[in-house]
C-alpha cells in the first residue's frame, strides 16, 4: 500500500515542501512588518548583499539606491547577462581562452577597486586612488558579466538533459553589446528621473533575488543528484522554488543578524 503513494509523499518532496512552507511565512511576515513603504521593505533584500552606505551609494530626490555603487552595478549588469544568456539556448560549456583572460580582468579590476575603496576609508585618505560612485559602477559592471557568465553556464551544466557543448560567451559582438547595454543603464542611474532610478532599483534587487535563487536551485539539484535530468523548467519546478524559498530564508536570516527585523 504504501509503495503505491504518489510521488509527491517522497522525502524530497516532502522536504522541498517545508522550505517553501517555511518562506512562505517568511515572505508574509515581511509584508506585514511594520508600517513602511515598498520601497524601504525592499531595502531588507538589498542589505543582505550589500553595505548600503550613503556616500557610496546614488540618490535621486530623498531615494537611496538600495545597493551601493558597485553592487548596482553588479546586480543591474549580471540582470543583463542573465536576460541574454537565458535566451542562448542549453549551452553549457566555458568560454576560450581569451574570453576567460577577459573575465579575469573585469574581476581583478572589481577586487582592486573594492580593496581601493576600503583602505582609503581606513586611513581615511586615497590609497591608490581616489574611488568615486563612478569607478565602483563601472567595475560592478564588468563583475556583472563575470557572474552572469559563470552562473548561466553552472546552471546549464546542472540543469539541462542533452547540454549543447558551446559557450555563453565566444563572439566580440557579445561583450559589445554588453557594454552597450551597461553604459544606457549606468545613463539612466546617473541621469535618469525618479521614476526610471525606482524601475532600476526594483529591477537591481529582482537581480540579487533571481541570482540566490539560481545558485540555490544549483545547490538543492546536485544534493538531490537530479543533475542533467531537466527537460524544461517546468520538470524544475520544485527545485525552483526551493531555491527561491531558501533565497527568503538566508535573506531574512542576514537581516536578523544585522539587526533590521525585529523578531
Amino acid at each position: 500500500m504504501l509503495k503505491s503513494l504518489p510521488r509527491i509523499f517522497s522525502k524530497t518532496n516532502l522536504f522541498l515542501l517545508i522550505l517553501i512552507i517555511l518562506a512562505s511565512a517568511i515572505l508574509v511576515n515581511w509584508v506585514l512588518i511594520e508600517e513602511s513603504s515598498w520601497y524601504e521593505k525592499s531595502f531588507m533584500i538589498g542589505s543582505s548583499v550589500c553595505h548600503q552606505i550613503p556616500s557610496h551609494s546614488y540618490h535621486r530626490d530623498n531615494l537611496q539606491f538600495p545597493m551601493c555603487a558597485r553592487c548596482s552595478g553588479l546586480y543591474l549588469g549580471s540582470l543583463i547577462g542573465i536576460l541574454y544568456f537565458s535566451l542562448q539556448g542549453r549551452k553549457a560549456s566555458t568560454p576560450g581562452k581569451e574570453w576567460l583572460v577577459l573575465l579575469a580582468v573585469c574581476f581583478i579590476l572589481w577586487g582592486m577597486d573594492g580593496i581601493n575603496s576600503l583602505a582609503s576609508d581606513f586611513i581615511d585618505h586615497p590609497f591608490l586612488y581616489t574611488t568615486t560612485n563612478a569607478t565602483r559602477l563601472i567595475t560592478g559592471f564588468g563583475m556583472g558579466l563575470v557572474m552572469s557568465t559563470a552562473l548561466m553556464t553552472l546552471f546549464n551544466i546542472t540543469a539541462w538533459k542533452g547540454a549543447i557543448h558551446q559557450p555563453l560567451l565566444d563572439k566580440l559582438w557579445q561583450a559589445i553589446s554588453y557594454t552597450g547595454l551597461s553604459l544606457i543603464t549606468a545613463f539612466l542611474l546617473i541621469r535618469g528621473n525618479s521614476l526610471l532610478f525606482t524601475v532600476l532599483a526594483y529591477a537591481s534587487l529582482f537581480s540579487v533575488l533571481l541570482i540566490i535563487t539560481l545558485l540555490y536551485t544549483i545547490f538543492w539539484v546536485i544534493i538531490f543528484r537530479q543533475e542533467g535530468q531537466f527537460e524544461n523548467l517546468g520538470t524544475m519546478t520544485p527545485f525552483l522554488l526551493a531555491g527561491f524559498s531558501t533565497a527568503l530564508i538566508q535573506i531574512f536570516l542576514l537581516n536578523i543578524l544585522r539587526g533590521q527585523i525585529l523578531v
